[in-house]
């Protein structure tokens, strides 16, 4: 790991005094897990002459160990105090998953973000706790990156708007969809490039609907509009194939929209 701090939770490692480092002190080639390892499900066909694919998942979500100690740069006298470690403990060992953003020292490298908590070991030279060895564990086999968000005003249904897909994953995902009504009646977006067509009927002017690919579900502003009623249950979706990034929004109706999401990561620093 070449990064030399992270922030968890809104707070950085480097506002304790402590620095990302390696207490192994191994040098030469290695291997470094980085999740997204995928499990394919096959049945024998031909009398085991063939495998037939069934399905494919994410066995596992992306974990690591890394260790930490007090910056040299700070600190004359680098051993661990125990308030210091409860301090610490408090943070980082916690019982659910938080958000964690590593910071590379290479400039190439963009910030990637995981929901992690971690379990932790003292690291003892003599009697002397001089480091701590993080064990991290998180909720996804893979990274994302920043949240990018995509923000037009449709002005007709003929309008045409490009939202690029960056991810590592060929696939789709399910952003959030913010959509700004400017007239009454039927609305329908769609993602021409494949073929997802969300529509939404008897929307009023004004009203602000908001689908969530997290949670898989709608809201409004209005306190009138059954949604629940008039929602084609079509969630929305943003995505690439292995030559193409590029998905085609077009709108059946005049409205603003937002569309959020972060980007799928298969790499850590």
């Amino acid at each position: 790991m070449k990064a030399v701090d992270f922030e968890y939770d809104g707070q950085h490692l480097s506002d304790y005094g402590f620095i990302i480092c390696d207490f192994d002190g191994s040098s030469g080639a290695n291997t470094v897990d980085i999740g997204s390892k995928i499990s394919f499900n096959k049945s024998p066909i031909f009398q085991g002459k063939k495998h037939v694919l069934l399905s494919s998942e994410y066995e596992d979500c992306v974990s690591a160990e890394f260790d930490i100690c007090k910056n040299p740069e700070v600190y004359d006298d680098l051993e661990i105090t125990s308030d210091e470690f409860r301090d610490l403990m408090r943070w980082l060992n916690r019982r659910k998953f938080y958000e964690l953003c590593i910071f590379d020292q290479d400039e190439d490298y963009e910030s990637v973000y995981l929901n992690a908590s971690f379990n932790i070991e003292k690291i003892k030279i003599g009697e002397k706790t001089c480091g701590l060895r993080l064990s991290m564990e998180t909720d996804s086999p893979f990274a994302h990156g920043a949240e990018q968000k995509y923000k037009h005003v449709f002005s007709n249904s003929s309008e045409e708007y490009v939202v690029s897909d960056l991810s590592d994953d060929v696939g789709y995902i399910y952003p959030v969809l913010r959509i700004k009504c400017n007239t009454s009646g039927d609305i329908t977006v769609s993602n021409t490039t494949f073929e997802c067509n969300t529509t939404i009927k008897n929307c009023e002017s004004g009203e602000t609907i908001i689908i969530n690919g997290d949670t898989l579900s709608i809201t409004t502003d209005s306190t009138t509009h059954n949604i629940f009623n008039d929602f084609n249950y079509e969630f929305f979706i943003i995505g690439n194939s292995i030559n193409n990034r590029k998905n085609k929004i077009m709108v059946s109706a005049q409205c603003e929209i937002e569309i959020s999401f972060s980007p799928i990561i298969k790499d850590l620093p």
